[in-house]
């Protein structure tokens, strides 16, 4: 399969990304089974007969009652689940409590899983809360650390919401908070065990981790009716032993929507935050029209500020000419459109509360719940109970009525955390299951859009968007790309699982030093997230446009922090961001970036053996473009203040290779193709592609005895190939005439 291939099997989804070589490989997840206690506690034990979890129960809790264990319902009855081939995949329990009828199912996968339902058997009851797990009362042989070390291990919190922050923190610290939908216990060293933990996206509860001198998970339902006429609320939780458990909680969110290409392209959202005019958006479109390529830059987003009110979509006055219109224009530059909207907002200048105030979500007293009141979107905004029919036919109409009427390609949706929140009297929906319900409309009404999520829960909403936000917004300044490289990273296992993952922007505008509009374009182009650029394309520096086009389109590559589970993020270094960014696009190829976060020059050292990559290795400075010294098992990098290098890493060979060039900051799988030696005639060629028009360099490494002779093209252009630094050649390209091209240099 060649690279260009690759790329396309990668984006459908068809395979997978290679993983860092040498790691040690996770126990398979079917080795495990779910063992019953007489009272019905559960373990979960390896076919080594070593429990991962020992002595933990499954309670239920009602509204206005005390939570209640799984042995001490009413009428417990045990069944083990048997396959018709024989064997066991698990157990089933079933009891009663005060007239809801509570089933446990333990299923040993893989993955493990227990799924817990109430089913109504008389009059409604409200469920509060479904535990699974107390660490508390039971044993959890991740959090008991290595040896000597009892509670060592570190744990990784993820926040609710596609804002919210993530953390890495000490089991052992005194920690207090909560973490949502998915856990990791990270491995305390060689001695020590991983487990993730993640709660099911169709949950009808929310999944929380309550940190707390120990871990309490449960499900929360915060008062969903269960009923005779109406259908169970349940929730699962997977559970997986893994020397990996960042990589497990990747697998256990296998959600995404096949074969949609990532994005990236210019939002309007920072270079016009006070919202755009039709003109300057014009503008914007001609320079990236003029000054970017195609390939690269596909998407120009209209963000908020266009419409007359929250709920009211139409354009104001600074669009006379309305959305479709502005559709066609963007179109005929060659762009997709798109649009920022929050769909679950509606403003009274709307007239949608007036109109239908049974529509809006209630406060616990009743009276309609306002989300904010700013006279800029249209006065007291209300959110919408999407658990109603007639909402979620709004919903859908809605996002038709953007896509097929006005023509865009690509909706934002903001302020989706209006879905979860508030109720109605009589409605029985949980507030997960009414926002699931909502994006669901949305999807449908949608079609083939591409649709990205913000300011949104993430449990519930994966598998119904293409992407999703995973930062804080980034803002202008280097000190909001901390916490947003932050999450960025400890959530990369997300990024083609769930949904792709979104940056929020990448800015590289003249609020930033070099060194700092470099470092965050490092940071999202080894993510593989969504690539927005978000400055004012009329002003950006040809300098800075350079380093934006370095970062498009998006490679096929998850970049992980290696440092994620060092003692250097936990306790007084919990703010901290990733310094070392791995992205591998090849099996023996890999883009490296070393990161300085503070405000003095740093000397950062990484050892490459700890991380199942060992030497040597060639290496390329990517930003500088030139070869370096080659690595062993360990490398030491000196870094100016808020810097970055990125360095390409490839296994020598005895002949002559390609080790970088200019095209993209990910080395090794974007303009690279076919590359071949022929030793009969020592002749190196490969196949260029996604070349955009600017001077193309190819950096050749050299093993002792070869020079360059000469070089050639196919389309015809000016081309060279000389010596360049020891151990280097150097191929230059300095018009390339089209996108692709076929080169070759002889020796």
């Amino acid at each position: 399969m060649n690279r260009r291939d690759m790329l396309r099997a990668l984006a459908a989804g068809l395979v997978s990304l290679p993983a860092v070589g040498g790691r040690r490989r996770p126990r398979r997840r079917d080795d495990w089974e779910f063992r019953l206690g007489g009272d019905q506690r559960w373990s979960l034990v390896g076919r080594d007969g070593a429990a991962a979890v020992a002595g933990a129960e499954v309670a239920v809790q009602l509204a206005g009652g005390a939570s209640v264990a799984l042995g001490d319902l009413d009428d417990v009855r045990r069944f083990e689940l048997t396959p018709p081939r024989g064997g066991s995949t698990g157990w089933q329990v079933v009891g009663t409590l005060d007239g809801v009828e509570v089933t446990a199912t333990f299923f040993n996968g893989p993955p493990p899983t227990i799924t817990v339902s109430a089913r109504g058997l008389a009059a409604e009851r409200a469920l509060a809360e479904i535990r699974f797990l107390d660490s508390g009362r039971s044993r959890v042989a991740a959090l008991r650390g290595g040896a000597g070390s009892p509670r060592a291990a570190r744990l990784w919190i993820n926040g609710a919401a596609s804002a919210s922050d993530c953390r890495v923190v000490a089991a052992d610290a005194g920690f207090e908070g909560a973490g949502h939908w998915q856990l990791a216990v990270l491995p305390a060293g060689a001695a020590g065990g991983g487990l993730a933990l993640a709660f099911g996206t169709g949950d009808a509860g929310d999944g929380q981790f309550t940190v707390a001198g120990g871990v309490l998970v449960s499900a929360i339902f915060a008062g969903r009716p269960v009923g005779m006429a109406l259908p169970p609320a349940s929730a699962s939780l997977a559970i997986v032993p893994s020397a990996d458990p960042l990589a497990a909680l990747g697998q256990l969110s296998t959600a995404a929507l096949p074969g949609r290409k990532v994005p990236s392209g210019w939002s309007s959202a920072h270079a016009l935050a006070g919202g755009a005019t039709e003109d300057e958006l014009l503008a914007n479109l001609a320079a990236a029209r003029n000054r970017a390529d195609a390939q690269a830059f596909r998407l120009v987003q209209l963000d908020a500020g266009y419409e007359r009110s929250a709920g009211d979509w139409e354009t104001n006055d600074r669009f006379p000419h309305g959305h479709r219109w502005l559709t066609d224009r963007i179109h005929e530059a060659g762009f997709q459109a798109g649009l920022w909207l929050a769909p679950f907002a509606v403003a009274e200048r709307s007239g949608i509360p007036t109109a239908h105030p049974e529509w809006l979500l209630q406060a616990p007293d009743g009276s309609p719940l306002p989300a904010s009141d700013d006279e800029a979107s249209g006065g007291r905004v209300y959110g919408l109970d999407a658990a109603q029919a007639p909402v979620q036919d709004f919903l859908r109409e809605l996002a038709r009525h953007v896509v097929d009427v006005w023509g865009y390609d690509f909706l934002k949706l903001g302020a989706l955390e209006l879905g979860a929140q508030g109720t109605r009297a009589g409605r029985r929906m949980s507030g997960a299951e009414a926002y699931r319900a909502g994006l669901r409309a949305l999807r449908e009404g949608a079609g083939a859009a591409f649709l990205l999520g913000c300011d949104a829960p993430l449990q519930h909403a994966a598998g119904l968007v293409d992407a999703m936000r995973v930062t804080p917004e980034v803002g202008g300044s280097f000190g909001a790309f901390v916490p947003a490289a932050r999450a960025l990273t400890l959530r990369a296992h997300l990024n083609g699982a769930a949904w792709v993952n979104d940056a929020d922007a990448v800015l590289v505008g003249d609020t930033l030093t070099d060194d700092e509009a470099r470092t965050w374009a490092s940071v999202v182009a080894l993510s593989g997230a969504t690539a927005l650029a978000s400055d004012d394309l009329t002003r950006l520096p040809d300098e800075r446009l350079a380093i934006l086009k370095r970062v498009m389109p998006v490679a096929p590559v998850r970049g992980r922090a290696l440092d994620v589970a060092s003692p250097a993020w936990t306790g007084a270094a919990a703010d901290a961001a990733p310094a070392w960014l791995l992205a591998q696009a090849a099996e023996d190829w890999w883009t490296l970036a070393a990161v300085n976060w503070d405000d003095v020059p740093q000397q950062l050292s990484l050892s490459l053996a700890e991380h199942g990559i060992r030497g040597p290795l060639a290496a390329y400075d990517v930003w500088a473009g030139i070869r370096l010294g080659d690595v062993t098992h360990a490398l030491a990098l000196a870094l100016p203040v808020h810097g970055a290098v990125v360095l390409s890493l490839r296994r020598p060979r005895r002949r002559p290779f390609v080790l970088g060039s200019t095209r993209h900051v990910v080395q090794g799988v974007m303009d690279l193709e076919d590359e071949q030696w022929d030793p009969a005639r020592r002749v190196l060629a490969a196949r260029a592609v996604l070349l955009d028009g600017r001077p193309y360099e190819v950096t050749i490494a050299l093993p002792p005895g070869f020079h360059p002779k000469d070089a050639r093209c196919e389309p015809g252009a000016e081309i060279t190939v000389e010596m360049a630094e020891r151990g280097a050649a150097r191929l230059r390209i300095p018009k390339p005439p089209g996108a692709e091209l076929d080169w070759s240099v002889r020796f």
